[in-house]
């Protein structure tokens, strides 16, 4: 077993942008920047954790001399061409949008037109593409103003950086000044362009042919209506997003508390439901889609636990998702080795394959799919566009069998939490032969912090002892980001839900049932649905709120 030192060791601390105190010694100033490890330190620290990095160091003072190019290049690229050119694209763009509406005018005269040419069993066939065309109207019309909101966005943005970059040359400090030059290295700059409309139909000419010949041809783009609406289409252009600065959970950089808990969760609703759940992914609605363990099938049910809808495929779904921007709802299936996406029509569509076999997957705000394997030997985290690029990799663990149970995305710093499950020793189906715990990456998947049960309190007779809970007896299932941007925990071997903030400090135990803890999944308002066994001692859910309004 670990000791508690090296457990805490894996505890990255986190410095606010522009603070110039040290984090191990708040008195001191940092002076340098260890380069191997890419922090910030003071002379304490240079003689004593880092000192076997002294060949690594360097000034700040020079650090900001040598740097200072950086940032003004970035304020005179931004000024003179990246604004230039977003103002010039939105104008495009809105040029193009406009052009939509006359477009398809034009498509459905030559549609009716060419009709009254035909025999009148055509009609039925005329209405099916003129509807058809309206929703290519809407679906280019929401494609073009998606892009144009994220062009205004990128508008911004730059407006701003370039505003506060401009005041870092002039009064900035140099821990600032490597902030800023931090950020810039890590953001994307390009403009993506304006997708391009087509032209679908052609005109029949040969009336002899087949009915359909003579109507017209619809050439449409592959899954072009089976996508929706432009909504579900994602580029893989990825958006700038600013990096936002990490604050101990439930308190502003002030200090001031933006949330306060309950004692105990209220009880929202609760039911049986007989089937052991994977995983749990709460709709805007107050409904939630449920994966269950090795079954070919996902349910929609309400908060009655009245099951509304059902999707069945022809392979075991694994883990399921949805996207925080469409709704829609995607899934793995790991025999195959498929990610599908489910159309609005309700059929899986097959997006891409991955290399290795997906245990877990996360749609994010972004657009891109986070998946978590299952090896022998090995296994990763891997982050996908829509279409199957790979975009990020992360080993989890290069040498020993396990998975990744559970992947999520914070929605206020856009971190990704998992739980890895890792084998250590003895029969590899016993699954108390396994160490599991927390990773949280940044959305590029470089790691921040592991969390193995730091602070929770261990249970004795039914109370909370002050003894921190033994890596043994950290069991977490599930893994959520709620609104505030805190991790709730799953804990199956205590029956607990563990609540924590973003760097990885424990905050409270929410809940301790009777029986078994399953699966949780967070609905918006921070309505937490729990897979438990009830006071009965039949399986079922309960919904919970543990934020006070």
């Amino acid at each position: 077993m670990a000791s508690k030192k090296s457990i805490f060791h894996t505890q990255f601390p986190i410095r606010v942008k522009g603070d110039t105190k040290c984090n191990n010694h708040k008195d001191n100033d940092v002076f340098f920047l260890c380069q191997n490890c890419q922090t910030l330190i003071c002379p304490i620290c240079s003689i004593t954790e880092h000192k076997l990095h002294i060949d690594s160091f360097v000034e700040l003072s020079k650090f900001k001399i040598e740097n200072g190019n950086l940032i003004q290049n970035f304020v005179d690229e931004t000024d003179n061409v990246s604004i230039p050119k977003l103002k010039q694209e939105i104008i495009s763009s809105r040029t193009k949008q406009s052009s939509c509406k006359p477009l398809y005018d034009k498509l459905r005269t030559k549609i009716t037109d060419n009709n009254n040419k035909c025999k009148i069993q055509l009609d039925e066939m005329t209405a099916d593409y003129i509807s058809i065309c309206d929703r290519m109207e809407v679906a280019d019309t929401e494609l073009i103003q998606t892009h144009i909101t994220d062009l205004e966005r990128r508008l911004e943005t730059f407006r701003e950086l370039s505003s506060e970059y401009k005041q870092t040359l002039k009064t900035g400090t140099a821990v600032l000044m490597y902030d800023s030059v931090s950020e810039i290295r890590e953001m994307d700059t390009d403009i993506p362009p304006t997708p391009d409309k087509q032209t679908y139909f052609t005109p029949g000419m040969d009336r002899q042919s087949h009915l359909k010949q003579a109507l017209g041809n619809m050439n449409l783009p592959t899954d072009y209506l089976q996508a929706g609406s432009a909504s579900g289409i994602h580029s893989d252009q990825r958006p700038v997003v600013r990096p936002k600065q990490s604050t101990e959970a439930g308190q502003a950089s002030t200090g001031e508390v933006r949330y306060k808990l309950r004692d105990s969760p209220a009880v929202m609703s609760q039911f049986l439901y007989p089937d052991h759940i994977k995983s749990i992914c709460p709709t805007s609605d107050g409904r939630a889609w449920l994966c269950d363990h090795n079954t070919d099938t996902v349910k929609l049910i309400n908060k009655e636990g009245q099951v509304k809808q059902t999707i069945t495929h022809n392979s075991n779904i694994q883990d399921i998702s949805l996207d925080p921007t469409t709704g829609r709802l995607w899934f793995c299936c790991m025999d195959k080795r498929i990610i599908f996406e489910v159309s609005t029509s309700c059929t899986p569509v097959p997006r891409f394959t991955t290399e290795d076999f997906p245990y877990s997957l996360c749609v994010t705000r972004e657009g891109r799919v986070a998946v978590g394997t299952v090896l022998s030997q090995g296994y990763t985290v891997v982050m996908y566009t829509v279409t199957g690029k790979v975009l990020h990799t992360q080993i989890v663990e290069e040498s020993r069998k396990g998975y990744v149970l559970s992947i999520s995305q914070c929605c206020v710093t856009g971190n990704i939490a998992m739980v890895s499950s890792k084998h250590i020793s003895g029969v590899v189906s016993d699954t108390n032969n396994y160490r599991i715990h927390i990773i949280v990456y940044n959305p590029t998947l470089q790691p921040l912090f592991h969390y193995r049960g730091e602070g929770i309190p261990a249970q004795g007779e039914g109370i909370q002892s002050q003894e921190p809970v033994t890596l043994d007896k950290f069991d977490p299932i599930t893994v959520v980001y709620d609104s505030k941007g805190n991790i709730v925990i799953a804990d199956e071997t205590r029956n607990t839900i563990e609540l924590i903030n973003g760097a990885g400090k424990y905050i409270k135990t929410l809940h301790t049932n009777k029986f078994h803890q399953g699966v949780v999944g967070i609905q918006k308002g921070d309505v937490l649905w729990s897979q438990l066994v009830l006071d009965t001692g039949q399986r079922g859910l309960k919904l919970l709120k543990y934020y006070s309004d």
